[in-house]
C-alpha cells in the first residue's frame, strides 16, 4: 500500500491511498481537479471515492467537481446531523468521528483495508485534539497533522487565535501519537505543517521519541510513501 501527497497545507491538501491492486481513496480535495488527476496519473478508474474532513476550501475545493465525474465523495460535515459515521468505499471500510477545529465541524477517519492483508490507518487534520484512543484497534499507520511548534509561532499574527485553537501544535500531535502506539504501529506521516512555524527535524526527532519502531516521515507534494506492516518499515 502506498501514500501519495498531491498537496498539503494551507494552499490546499490532498492524499491518494492507494491499495496494491491500485485501488485509491482520496483523502481531501483541497486542490484544483486537475491536480488531482495528475497525482492519479490521469487514470480516474481505480478511484474507490473521496473522504473529506471539512468544508474549508483548502480540503474540499474540488468537492463538486469530483461528483460531476461521476466519484463518490462524503464529506460527514454536509448531514448537519451525524458527527459520526460508518461506510464503505470500495474496499476501503470508514469510520468517521468528530474531531475540534475552532469551532467547524471537521472529521478524522479510521480505515481499514480489507483481508487477509488488513491495514489500519487513521488520518487526522486541522484538529485542536483527539478526544478518542484508537490504541485497541492497533493502528498501522497514521497521517496526522502537526501545524506549528509553539514557540515559533508569532502572537502578532493575523490568524493566530485560529492556528492555536483549530491545529494541532507539535506536544499535541506528540501525544496523539504516544496514545495510540502499539507493536503494530508502522508509519507516522506528518501533514499540514505551517510554513514558516515548523521545523521538520525537529518535528521528526521529537515524534521518533515516542514511536521509535516506525518511519516518521513529513508529507511533501509528489512524495510516495510505502506502507508496510512488517517489522522493516525502512
Amino acid at each position: 500500500m502506498f501514500l501519495k501527497t498531491v498537496s498539503t497545507g494551507s494552499i490546499g491538501n490532498c492524499y491518494l491511498l492507494q491499495e496494491n491492486n491500485g485501488e485509491t481513496l482520496i483523502l481531501d480535495c483541497g486542490v484544483p481537479l486537475k491536480d488531482i488527476k495528475k497525482g492519479l496519473d490521469w487514470n480516474i478508474r481505480n478511484v474507490a471515492g473521496c473522504i473529506v474532513t471539512h468544508e474549508h476550501k483548502d480540503h474540499s475545493r474540488s468537492v463538486k467537481d469530483l461528483r460531476n465525474m461521476g466519484i463518490r465523495v462524503i464529506a460527514p460535515y454536509e448531514s448537519g446531523e451525524v458527527h459520526s459515521m460508518h461506510f464503505k468505499l470500495g474496499g476501503f471500510d470508514i469510520q468517521a468521528f468528530e474531531v475540534p477545529h475552532n469551532g467547524t465541524w471537521c472529521n478524522g477517519f479510521y480505515i481499514k483495508t480489507p483481508l487477509p492483508d488488513e491495514q489500519r490507518i487513521l488520518y487526522m487534520t486541522d484538529l485542536e485534539y483527539c478526544p478518542y484512543s484508537f490504541k485497541k484497534q492497533h493502528i498501522n499507520h497514521m497521517l496526522i497533522e502537526c501545524n506549528y511548534i509553539k514557540d515559533m509561532v508569532d502572537p502578532d499574527l493575523p490568524n493566530f487565535q485560529h492556528k492555536v485553537r483549530g491545529h494541532c501544535e507539535l506536544q499535541t500531535t506528540k501525544g496523539i501519537v504516544e496514545a495510540n502506539n502499539s507493536s503494530d504501529f508502522r508509519t507516522v506521516i506528518l501533514c499540514h505543517m505551517g510554513l514558516d512555524t515548523c521545523d521538520n527535524d525537529r518535528i521528526i526527532k521529537t515524534i521518533q521519541e515516542v514511536a521509535p519502531q516506525s518511519q516518521v516521515c513529513v508529507a511533501e507534494a509528489g512524495k510516495t510513501v510505502e506502507l508496510r506492516t512488517d517489522n522493516c518499515p525502512f
